[in-house]
């Protein structure tokens, strides 16, 4: 899940909802159990804004129907380096990903 933050970007701002890779586990696939204030298993995400990329953190699992506002950092922040490689990482699988769909789009259209 990404930050509602926003770099301008348009290839952030067109794939802000997705993740550049695959979870490994469901978001509430994690041992222990982090409680939020509703008193149930707090949801385990990733973060894919520009200023926090692939780090995870706690929310409410109920934050979209208004939720408790937990919240949680389950990772420390990362270098400035750190940030600009996973950024440009993401938006590469993203650019390719667009460039796959042209041309599967492309190879019906023609065919």
């Amino acid at each position: 899940m990404a930050s509602s933050q926003s770099d301008g970007s348009s290839s952030y701002s067109q794939h802000s909802s997705r993740s550049p890779i695959p979870y490994r586990v469901g978001p509430f696939d994690y041992q222990s159990a982090v409680m939020c204030d509703c008193r149930v298993k707090a949801a385990w995400w990733i973060s894919w804004s520009p200023d926090n990329p692939s780090r995870r953190y706690f929310k409410c699992r109920n934050a979209q129907e208004g939720g408790c506002g937990f919240y949680a950092w389950y990772d420390g922040p990362t270098t400035t380096f750190i940030r600009e490689v996973l950024n440009d990482l993401r938006d590469a699988v993203w650019s390719a990903r667009r460039e796959k769909e042209r041309l599967v789009w492309l190879s019906k259209k023609r065919g």
